[in-house]
């Protein structure tokens, strides 16, 4: 056929419009060509495409032409070349001009539509062309074909033999491929276990519906059981002449000759084949016993080499394990630990991570030997390897280096406390006491950690590092944990100890809240409160938000924490609402109060829930709550996020967007996301009034909040020259120590009843 053309692939729905028309009824694959002053003699303006119709609704074919990019092509050239041009420039459409005269225009889709027509007319050709060859090899396959099974066959044959060991698809090809090369209508092969039993049976010729019926596999108690006691051969020209012969089952399809081999090597009987009724009616030759003895022979050397080379593999994996792994706990070894830490190190560098290493000694572990003796010893070191196993993450491994020592490997670690949370949580893991032997026997262990690459930088030198902590956590009067360096163990103590406090710290009211009053910019009015959390622990006294937020996120605190400012929030809201002064409350969320969790009924918001909890205790009205969300949020798992808000947004719900330009302040998501309010970072107000870019970045993002019809709260004022540069700018409203610090309850109604703030 003739090479393909663009002028082959014409699109024949293509409307002729002028470039001042406006679209009208648009079908789904209608191309509109524009011209100017007429649509058959004009000139070509461009195109338009339903997409581009549906993206500006309200413009004329003129503004449509000249937003979408302009390129053509000649009817000459190939449709190959089209296709890239399309591909290149990202469209579907391409005018076809020759000679500046608008021919009409080509898409991917009459492309298809012809290449499509081309591929039938090439299909129906060959069909003929088929046909013919057919006709014409029809007395050559019928030769070749015998000819290619008896080759397969031997092939097939050949390929069982090179394998080292033996399964039931390769015995049922070989079955297959001997059958095929003797002419047999039925054939099997059966292999012995040490018993004498069946392990593998397989057969060709016979049905599954037919093999079902005859049921359980020969037994070989008849003739078969002949050839593997005695180790012969055994041909029949006609088996029913033969006393034996009733020992096939009942429905075995009636046979009248029988090739049966034994499957032997060196007097050991490994299994039978045998084969039955050749397709040309003759009887088995001497010549097809031979074959069949031949393939047999060779299938008892693989029988024999798999047997061997399954007993060095076990043997192998014997000693492997002996070499790896300890033979008390089934713990790793110090031979395999050297292998892991290597690794980790490897990983640790390449990835800017750090590597924990735990030495633990356990405690008093002679008095249990020499009291219990050292059989209940060794079942105490077995569950107590169990239990610091079960204290592990995936990819941590716990070693037993000898007697009571054992190390844990922590890779890829980000922050050292995982260390320490691991090392507290083996040692609460110890505190019930074991059962052994009938005995309740107490335990305990000292740990030293070290940490790479703060402490060491190989395996030695860690191990090192960590036994010189662990005798110094056994000073401390065992049953602790420290690291190397005091730096790390000043630190985990006080995570420890601030987790501890943080843990009760809700259930204890502990915790309170502030409250910044936001201003509008022009009439200095209080229009709202950002609510702002306090934690006064009664032993730590007033603990910094920015200690303790941290670690109620890492920790998931923040989500029941949460919920509290939530609700006490929307409280005090109400109680100003009924005083006659309404005044909008803001609350912080964080990225884990959007964590969906997964339920019976599927994917649930705790955060809704914990909104309308709020609201219906508080009888609050929702638009005088307003939730503050970092643009990292946003971020997270988009299409949840979006729906999460969205519906947050029906309800009522202010949104707004805080620390803005600190992240990734895109466009796109202030579009899709119905939002109401941007925030601007303190980091920016800071030096508004003498960094220049500073001052370009807060005007930027007033202008475009403006554009958006987005209101704008700048935050962290604290100058009349701040201010006045915001008011320049026509920020709507503003926070900041220049009007108020955060206020408690009592300090807010003060506040309320001035009405303005001044500064």
């Amino acid at each position: 056929m003739n090479r393909l053309t663009v002028r082959d692939c014409l699109w024949s729905d293509v409307v002729r419009v002028l470039e001042e028309e406006r679209p009208e009824a648009v079908s789904a694959l209608s191309v509109f060509a524009i011209f100017r002053e007429s649509v058959e003699t004009g000139i070509f303006c461009g195109l338009a495409t339903e997409i581009d119709i549906i993206q500006h609704p309200n413009w004329i074919f003129a503004d449509l032409a000249e937003h979408r990019e302009y390129h053509c092509v000649s009817p000459d050239i190939s449709v190959g070349r089209a296709l890239r041009i399309m591909n290149q420039h990202g469209l579907n459409v391409l005018p076809v001009l020759e000679r500046q005269s608008f021919e009409g225009v080509v898409t991917q889709h009459s492309i298809l539509n012809m290449l499509l027509q081309r591929e039938r007319a090439l299909r129906k050709k060959a069909r003929i062309l088929n046909k013919l060859l057919a006709d014409e090899h029809k007395q050559v396959v019928s030769w070749s074909t015998r000819l290619a099974k008896l080759h397969e066959a031997s092939r097939s044959l050949l390929t069982v033999l090179a394998h080292t060991s033996i399964q039931s698809d390769l015995l049922q090809m070989g079955v297959e491929s001997l059958s095929k090369l003797l002419e047999a209508r039925y054939g099997a092969i059966g292999i012995l276990d040490e018993s004498g039993g069946l392990q593998h049976f397989v057969f060709t010729g016979i049905g599954p519906e037919l093999a079902e019926r005859i049921g359980p596999f020969p037994q070989g108690k008849g003739l078969l059981g002949l050839v593997i006691q005695e180790n012969v051969s055994l041909r029949l020209d006609d088996m029913s002449t033969h006393p034996q012969s009733a020992g096939f089952p009942p429905h075995h399809p009636l046979m009248k000759t029988l090739l049966a081999v034994p499957i032997a090597h060196r007097d050991r009987v490994y299994g039978r084949i045998y084969l039955s009724d050749k397709e040309n009616g003759e009887p088995f030759n001497q010549q097809d016993e031979d074959l069949a003895l031949s393939f047999a022979h060779s299938l008892s050397l693989v029988l024999d080499n798999a047997r061997e080379i399954e007993e060095v593999k076990l043997a192998r994996q014997s000693l492997d394990y002996m070499a790896h792994f300890d033979h008390l706990t089934g713990l790793p070894n110090r031979t395999l630990l050297k292998d892991r830490v290597d690794q980790a190190i490897y990983h640790a560098h390449r990835n800017r991570r750090m590597i924990g290493v735990l030495f633990l000694d356990l405690d008093n572990f002679k008095l249990v030997n020499d009291t219990l003796g050292h059989t209940c010893g060794d079942q105490l070191l077995k569950c107590v390897a169990r239990r610091i196993s079960d204290c592990l993450r995936e990819g941590d491994t716990a070693v037993r280096l000898g007697g009571d020592e054992f190390i844990v490997l922590l890779p890829d670690l980000t922050d050292t406390q995982d260390a320490a949370k691991v090392a507290s949580k083996v040692l609460e893991s110890l505190q019930p006491p074991f059962a052994i032997d009938r005995h309740e026997v107490y335990v305990s262990a000292s740990i030293g950690i070290s940490i790479y690459p703060h402490n060491a930088n190989n395996m030695e030198e860690l191990l090192s590092s960590a036994d010189g902590s662990m005798y110094y956590a056994k000073k401390l009067g065992k049953n602790n944990y420290q690291f190397f360096t005091p730096e790390m163990n000043g630190s985990a103590q006080t995570y420890i100890k601030l987790e501890k406090h943080l843990r009760r710290a809700l259930e204890q009211d502990e915790f309170m809240l502030h409250y910044q009053p936001q201003v509008d910019v022009k009439t200095g009015t209080i229009i709202g409160m950002e609510a702002l959390i306090r934690w006064i622990s009664p032993e730590l006294g007033m603990v910094s938000p920015a200690d303790f937020i941290p670690l109620a996120e890492d920790t998931g605190l923040i989500v029941p924490i949460g919920a509290w400012v939530l609700k006490t929030a929307c409280l005090q809201a109400r109680s100003w609402q009924k005083i006659g002064r309404p005044t909008r409350v803001a609350v912080n969320l964080s990225s884990r109060q959007f964590h969906p969790v997964q339920t019976q009924q599927g994917s649930q918001h705790p955060l809704l829930n914990a909104v309308l909890n709020a609201l219906d205790e508080a009888d609050l009205s929702p638009e005088l709550l307003e939730l503050e969300i970092t643009e990292s949020i946003l971020m997270q798992h988009l299409d949840s996020t979006m729906e999460l808000l969205n519906t947050l947004k029906n309800i009522g719900v202010r949104l707004s967007i805080d620390d803005f330009g600190t992240g990734y302040s895109s466009l796109s998501y202030l579009k899709r996301f119905p939002i109401d309010i941007l925030k601007i970072d303190k980091s920016f107000v800071n030096d508004i009034t003498t960094d220049p870019s500073d001052k370009a970045i807060v005007a930027a993002i007033t202008a475009m909040a403006k554009q958006l019809n987005l209101e704008v709260v700048a935050e962290g004022v604290e100058t009349l020259a701040q201010l006045d540069f915001l008011c320049e700018l026509q920020c709507d409203f503003v926070q900041g120590y220049y009007f108020s610090k955060p206020l408690s309850p009592d300090e807010v109604m003060t506040v309320q009843r001035q009405g303005i703030l001044v500064g």
